[in-house]
């Protein structure tokens, strides 16, 4: 599976940036998690990396905040009709939104924790490497979110975790680090989250930014 990451809120040369975190998955589904803040910087960004965001076959929202929802007019443009999967709490014109409450197995390999604490969801996928998870700013925390991926998934480890960690504790951290192979702190996890994985745990931290390809 390839992850593109669309936008981060750690910038690239040559990409549009600001804050906010969207990520287009591609493997045995073609979908798209989170969709950043505006529709200008998909559009600049996916021009750059030379990838369509068309032909998608659904789309995932983490939870209804701004600078993860903004740009979902921009996608419903490109693919009218195409189904969200998100929390309760909002709806996108043009987009079928389909609301989550429950864990559960959203498509073929992919599977949902569920909207925690009512308010937001991260996705797990199959890959021949293993699960991965992508979360968005785990506010419930990340490792809750892992954990519940793995609970509804029958997976007993995730080969990759990536997303915002929500400026988590050390202790967070640590517990995700039982849960993951390789950990992707990004958007909203800080700098002293990324510093704490990659010494304490090098052989786990992956580092990513806006325009970054992962094959995993």
């Amino acid at each position: 599976m390839r992850l593109t990451i669309l936008n981060d809120n750690t910038p690239s040369e040559g990409f549009l940036n600001d804050w906010g975190w969207s990520v287009l998955a591609e493997g045995k589904h073609r979908f798209l998690f989170d969709a950043d803040t505006r529709g200008e910087v998909l559009a600049n960004n996916s021009k750059v990396l030379e990838i369509s965001l068309q032909n998608l076959d659904f789309a995932v929202l983490s939870h209804w905040h701004y600078d993860h929802y903004g740009g979902f007019t921009y996608i419903a443009g490109l693919n009218p009709g195409l189904r969200l999967y998100a929390p309760p709490g909002g709806r996108i014109e043009g987009l079928s939104v389909f609301e989550v409450i429950d864990a559960g197995e959203i498509a073929d390999g992919v599977w949902t924790s569920g909207a925690l604490d009512g308010f937001e969801q991260a996705v797990g996928v199959e890959t021949p490497s293993g699960l991965v998870i992508i979360v968005g700013c785990s506010h419930p925390g990340v490792d809750r979110l892992t954990k519940a991926i793995l609970e509804v998934s029958g997976y007993e480890k995730a080969h990759f975790v990536i997303g915002g960690f929500h400026y988590p504790s050390r202790r967070t951290l640590e517990r995700l680090a039982k849960m993951a192979e390789f950990i992707a702190p990004a958007h909203c996890s800080g700098g002293e989250a990324k510093a704490y994985v990659r010494k304490k745990y090098p052989e786990k931290f992956m580092e990513v930014r806006t325009g970054s390809v992962l094959e995993v």
